[in-house]
């Protein structure tokens, strides 16, 4: 039986298919075509200019349990959906307006 283009073998053929997806996923979010944000990835270097922060801050972070991401080798990816649960899992509401004052 032939083997198709999309035949998956081997881990490294998984993990080649997963990066080649990221990609096309990425590319998609970016490409201004109206795509929602809910599928973008942000690769290290856009997520810490995106945040402000330095890579230093973004692994501990990481290591502590508070950004969650996906993995390979030493490319570190993250979802939309990773990066709103940690802005929400750290936000603090607004509770200098209350009492009927207009802020």
């Amino acid at each position: 039986m032939p083997k198709s283009s999309n035949t998956i073998t081997t881990a490294e053929d998984m993990l080649k298919r997963i990066l080649h997806l990221l990609e096309e996923s990425q590319e998609r979010s970016t490409s201004g075509n109206g795509t929602s944000n809910e599928c973008r990835i942000y690769t290290n270097k856009e997520l810490m200019k995106l945040l402000g922060v330095e890579s230093r801050y973004l692994k501990n972070l990481r290591d502590n349990g508070y950004l969650s991401y996906s993995r390979h080798g030493d490319k570190f990816w993250y979802t939309q959906n990773d990066v709103d649960t940690f802005l929400q899992r750290f936000k603090y509401e607004a509770f200098a307006c209350g009492g009927g004052a207009i802020c």
